[in-house]
């Protein structure tokens, strides 16, 4: 039997901990941001447009604002070119968006929420990007094939994450198409040696036929935040009606006294 995803109207540390435990296998909040301020938040996008695609996956349909970890393929230059961009990032998205705008949002609540509090997470003591801004292109064949994202697996060689215990990826929409979009996860997280037996060839994406458990399926709303957690295989299905446009970040756990990091 599958585990629930729970829905909630609030953010709560007792439920973060359960989907860090996996007793859930995702956590919705909505309403996490109102109407009046998602429809300004469309706008704003739209009017000062600075999406561009993955530097190494411009076939992939996905748009985003803020350099990701992906992008980097574990290159020392590429992580350097990583870490001066993300610090740019926080101001970028402000510039569009303003003071109120969706990725703090998403982050301001997380620190409320854990008591110990939410920080950017760092590479050598230097703060990564903490998060993005991404849109997915309106295409019948867009979306994002199955995958995992991990930390580990992005920086392999790095050790300065091995008492990171998990990770999540959380993702607050503020835009979403008619039709399509939706999240699908699995409740399966391979580990490297099953992962690498899954790998289809391109990226990193993950040939779900030799999963054994079917997907659960979830629509998201506009100014819904949903969590779950990243090393769980999802993907994401092509929006045919509409961008499906979201602020974006990972999240890791060192332990309940410990505070949230965050980064893209």
């Amino acid at each position: 039997m599958n585990p629930v995803i729970k829905s909630s109207k609030l953010l709560l540390q007792s439920d973060l901990i359960k989907l860090l435990n996996n007793e859930i296998l995702a956590l919705r909040i909505y309403p996490f941001a109102n109407q009046p301020t998602c429809k300004r938040w469309q706008q704003n996008l739209k009017v000062n447009n600075q999406l561009s695609r993955y530097s190494n996956a411009k076939d992939v349909p996905v748009n985003r604002i803020g350099m990701t970890l992906f992008e980097t393929e574990n290159k020392p230059q590429k992580i350097k070119q990583y870490l001066a961009k993300g610090q740019l990032t926080t101001a970028l998205i402000r510039s569009i968006f303003g003071l109120v705008n969706p990725l703090e949002h998403l982050i301001n609540t997380l620190s409320k929420v854990w008591q110990a509090g939410c920080e950017t997470q760092t590479i050598a003591e230097q703060p990564m990007n903490p998060g993005i801004i991404r849109s997915f292109e309106s295409s019948l064949h867009g979306g994002l094939p199955p995958h995992v994202d991990s930390l580990l697996k992005d920086l392999p060689d790095n050790n300065e994450f091995n008492d990171m215990k998990n990770q999540l990826a959380a993702n607050l929409y503020f835009d979403v198409s008619e039709k399509g979009g939706e999240l699908e996860l699995w409740n399966f997280s391979p580990n490297l040696t099953e992962l690498e037996s899954l790998f289809t060839g391109s990226y990193d994406f993950i040939d779900t036929t030799k999963i054994a458990v079917p997907p659960q399926k979830i629509k998201p709303k506009v100014g819904e935040l949903i969590l779950f957690r990243s090393n769980c295989v999802h993907a994401v299905k092509g929006s045919e009606a509409g961008d499906r446009s979201a602020a974006s970040c990972f999240i890791g756990y060192y332990g309940q006294t410990k505070p949230l990091t965050v980064w893209a």
